[in-house]
């Protein structure tokens, strides 16, 4: 099951114990009847700490499995993302102006090692768009925005070779549903290595 869909049903599970609880206590005020102050405040703060000890467990669980490399880290590769009405051009080289975007956008797809650190530095030519990278089997990988006037620095890890699919995860236009995009991870020996990681860096 992809973990979208996890995700969903997760989020019906718990959605459905809040309004169910939410509902017992609306049913519970029908009829008035006398209350234990000093009983109320001790659930309450028996709540508290179940809540605050569910919350502690949730962040010891997920935060050391955020896929943010340490901040010293330098990537393997650096891959240049413009998004423009209606693609996004992908290239070794920096994308800065509207003719290197088109050759972006009809060159062949940029191919990544797998296993590599990548660095994503996507940026937009026109207006905002959402740059989601998809896996081979449609499951959504990582996403940043796409900003005219700014770059941002997406690094992932790509550890299942194919075809992956960029898409506009904000509507943009007319044509926001066709906006996408296209690179490769391969392994090492297939990868294609740039001669230039482009004309800027930043």
């Amino acid at each position: 099951m992809p973990p979208q869909l996890r995700a969903f049903w997760l989020f019906i599970v718990v959605g459905g114990l809040v309004v169910a609880f939410f509902l017992w206590v609306a049913l519970s005020t029908r009829h008035m009847h006398d209350v234990d102050a000093r009983t109320a405040y001790r659930l309450r703060r028996r709540f508290f700490f179940v809540l605050l000890a569910v919350l502690v467990l949730s962040l010891v669980m997920t935060v050391p499995h955020m896929p943010y490399p340490v901040a010293d880290q330098r990537p393997d590769r650096v891959v240049f993302v413009a998004g423009k009405q209606f693609a996004f051009g992908i290239s070794n080289e920096a994308i800065t102006n509207d003719e290197e975007w088109e050759a972006a956008t009809y060159a062949p797809p940029v191919e990544v090692p797998i296993g590599a650190l990548i660095e994503f530095r996507v940026s937009s030519l026109d207006v905002n768009h959402g740059f989601g990278v998809y896996s081979p089997s449609g499951a959504l990988v990582a996403q940043v925005q796409a900003m005219p006037g700014y770059v941002n620095r997406l690094r992932v890890r790509f550890n299942e070779p194919g075809t992956y699919n960029v898409l506009c995860l904000e509507l943009c236009g007319r044509d926001h549903h066709v906006m996408s995009g296209v690179f490769k991870v391969v392994t090492e020996q297939h990868a294609v290595i740039p001669v230039s990681l482009g004309r800027r860096t930043d």
